[in-house]
């Protein structure tokens, strides 16, 4: 697959969950939901596993995805150290 394709299904797939944060989806029902192939998909989705931006549950054909929702650092976290 072309790396050019690669980063817009990345971006697709991320930008779904992100906008569906509570959905639980399979390579399949992804593929319908975007119109993209599954064989594509599921390359896409196990990079966005090791990226730790979805998680996966189950394995092979039964597999499941989710949006991993992003930690956020309070304000007083991002202040600098005072001397």
């Amino acid at each position: 697959m072309r790396d050019e394709l690669t980063l817009r299904l990345q971006l697709e797939c991320t930008l779904f969950f992100e906008a569906n944060p509570y959905t639980l989806e399979s390579v399949q029902g992804l593929a319908l939901r975007l119109g993209r192939r599954p064989d594509h998909l599921e390359t896409i989705l196990g990079r966005l596993v090791e990226l730790a931006i979805l998680e996966r549950l189950g394995e092979g054909q039964r597999a499941i995805y989710r949006y991993i929702q992003p930690a956020v650092a309070a304000d007083s976290d991002l202040e600098w150290a005072r001397p």
